[in-house]
């Protein structure tokens, strides 16, 4: 779908211009930050099928990353700032909790930029991030500890 090149008249396309790109960095630096995270956690995950869980949210994010990046770049003509993600201190239990409230967060953020624009690429791929974040809080919510 990306690079696709935007005219220069794209900016009515979006209710706010500047707080879509604002939105469209930060949602690559989360994405980032995420795929670290959930590194992490499949390091504590003792249970393979836990991990499975764990990895296809991780591989989902990476892509979603670099998806970001790319509208971005179509939008802009450079890439977003993203920064080095940190390393989260947490226990297998307390981070998959977490992992379930950031997903259901994520994906009312992704909903959020999707009405902000009127172009259906755009959207299309703002939908499909959005559904991937709630699976991933389905799986985190079937692999968390009773």
């Amino acid at each position: 779908m990306f690079p696709y090149h935007y005219p220069t008249d794209h900016r009515s396309l979006f209710d706010n211009f500047g707080k879509f790109l604002r939105d469209v960095e930060k949602a690559a630096n989360d994405e980032a930050q995420a795929a670290l995270f959930y590194t992490q956690l499949m390091d504590m995950a003792e249970k393979e099928f836990d991990k499975e869980q764990i990895k296809h949210a991780r591989d989902d994010e990476r892509k979603h990353l670099c998806q970001l990046r790319r509208l971005y770049y179509s939008l802009t003509g450079r890439y977003p700032a993203v920064e080095e993600p940190v390393p989260t201190e947490t226990t297998y239990k307390a981070g998959l909790r977490k992992a379930f409230q950031d997903e259901l967060e994520a994906a009312e953020f992704y909903r959020a930029m999707l009405l902000a624009t009127r172009d259906m690429h755009i959207r299309d791929l703002l939908f499909e991030i959005m559904i991937d974040e709630m699976e991933h809080a389905d799986r985190f919510s079937f692999i968390y500890p009773k």
